[in-house]
Order: structure tokens, then C-alpha cells, then sequence
């Protein structure tokens, strides 16, 4: 058997299953600009989203929406939906979020992504809209009034709070991922090496760093605890150890304290 994969080697196919998100449709109200829609198709592709609800919009540029989609994205633009008023578009579904910057008296009581996207993926939560509002103002209050939860994205600022909407949507969806299980695995746990391994390579560094004046020649061991003190907190693995003693033998090489061909006892 071979050595165990370096830390951070990545395993290919071990994404975990995740909470399907095909209910959480997206309706954007009043789209006027058809590379936002493209952007908002291509957007919902990646985190696995419903369907694309367009409400009464402008799409002047069918070639430029395609475009930007990217081939994954259009496949949502060939099933998109056009209505002619938001309420139609809202009609089949028991959850409807509306998405705003935007605070104030009537304006009901924000949520972040984070926080609300847990409630979204219940399995006997029916279909769920997230409605975005124009590119111009987003929701008015009337429109708000429509939905019944509101979620606003945290920025730094006020001032910094309007977003695109292909961002808004890339945002509610990441969370929706995350909330679903659809995090990557974190790397394969590290395996030390064997002791007798560490500890040959430690001596091997101690003698190096000895024979080129970095660790003086009396107390040499005490010196070299503090070196020691880093390799510890690393947990080497055992390819991790032969790559220590493959860089001291070449140090000693150059340095003339030794044949490159030095090996490991």
C-alpha cells in the first residue's frame, strides 16, 4: 500500500446529497435588461433552483440573454414563464418571499438568507417564490404586501446595498445550497506518520541545521525545540517526513557536508 494522500488532496464525487431546491422558483418583476435575465438563468443553474417567472418583461435582446446564460442557464430560459401581473405569476404558491434593500413602516420585518433559508427547503412547504423587483426601485410596498416573508442581503452599508440582480439571486440560492447539505467535504483527515518516521526526520533536521551554523554547537536539542515546536503543530505525514530529509540532504549537497547521494538509513 502507498503512503495516504497529502492534506487538502481533494476526493472527486463526494459531494454529499442534497435537499432538493427545485420548488424555489425566482420571479423577477419588470426585468428590462435581457443580460440580468441570462446572468439570473445562468445564476439559478448553479445552485439548482426552481423555475424563471418573468413578470411583464423587455426582452429586446433575446441573442445577448442567451449569451450570458451560458448552455446550462438556457435551459431555464427555454421553460421560463411570462405573466402580466405579479399576482398570476404568485398564484400556484403557498410561500412567497419578496427580496428589498429598502426598510421602513410597511415594509415588514427582514430576514437574512441565511436565516430564512432553512424554512424554505421544509419538504410540505408547497412551491416557494423569491420575487425580485425592478432593476430601477426593486419592490414597492404594494408589492411587498404580496409576500409573506421579506429578505434583505447584509452589505457593508446603506449606501452599499444595491445589488445586482444576478447577484441577489447567486446570493439566495448559495444559501439555499449550504442550508441543503450541499457544502464540499472537508479534506481527508491527515494520518501522522510513525513515530520512528518523525523522528528520524527531525534528527535529520536538527544535524542539518547544525552543520550549516543555524543551531549552535553546544545545547544543540534545546535550540532545536523551537523548530521542533512547529513540525508538532503540523502532524507530519510520512511523505511530508521523506520530503524533509530529501531537502536536508540536498542542503548538506551544496553546503559540502555531504554526498547528494546520501540517502535515509
Amino acid at each position: 500500500m502507498g503512503d495516504p494522500p497529502l492534506r487538502g488532496s481533494a476526493r472527486p464525487g463526494a459531494y454529499p446529497e442534497k435537499l432538493p431546491r427545485g420548488h424555489i422558483d425566482v420571479v423577477l418583476l419588470e426585468p428590462q435588461k435581457s443580460e440580468n435575465i441570462g446572468s439570473v438563468a445562468r445564476a439559478m443553474a448553479n445552485m439548482g433552483l426552481g423555475r424563471l417567472l418573468l413578470v411583464r418583461p423587455r426582452l429586446s435582446k433575446p441573442e445577448l440573454m442567451e449569451a450570458v446564460a451560458t448552455k446550462r442557464g438556457q435551459a431555464y430560459l427555454g421553460e421560463a414563464m411570462s405573466f402580466p401581473d405579479l399576482e398570476s405569476a404568485l398564484a400556484p404558491h403557498s410561500l412567497v418571499v419578496g427580496t428589498t434593500a429598502r426598510q421602513g413602516d410597511g415594509r415588514g420585518v427582514p430576514r437574512s438568507p441565511r436565516d430564512i433559508a432553512p424554512e424554505l427547503l421544509a419538504q410540505d412547504m408547497g412551491r416557494v417564490a423569491l420575487v425580485f423587483g425592478t432593476e430601477r426601485g426593486g419592490l414597492a410596498n404594494p408589492e411587498l404586501r404580496l409576500c409573506h416573508r421579506v429578505v434583505t442581503i447584509p452589505t457593508e452599508g446603506p449606501e452599499y446595498s444595491s445589488l445586482n440582480l444576478s447577484q441577489a439571486v447567486l446570493i439566495l440560492g448559495y444559501e439555499l445550497l449550504l442550508a441543503a447539505g450541499g457544502e464540499p467535504p472537508p479534506p481527508p483527515p491527515v494520518q501522522p506518520a510513525p513515530f520512528e518516521d518523525f523522528q528520524r526526520a527531525c534528527r535529520d533536521l536538527e544535524d542539518t541545521l547544525k552543520g550549516v551554523g543555524f543551531l549552535p554547537e553546544e545545547n544543540t536539542g534545546r535550540w532545536f525545540m523551537n523548530v521542533k515546536k512547529i513540525l508538532n503543530r503540523s502532524l507530519l505525514t510520512r511523505g511530508e517526513c521523506d520530503l524533509i530529509q530529501g531537502i536536508c540532504r540536498q542542503v548538506r549537497y551544496k553546503a559540502g557536508l555531504g554526498a547528494k547521494k546520501d540517502k535515509k538509513p
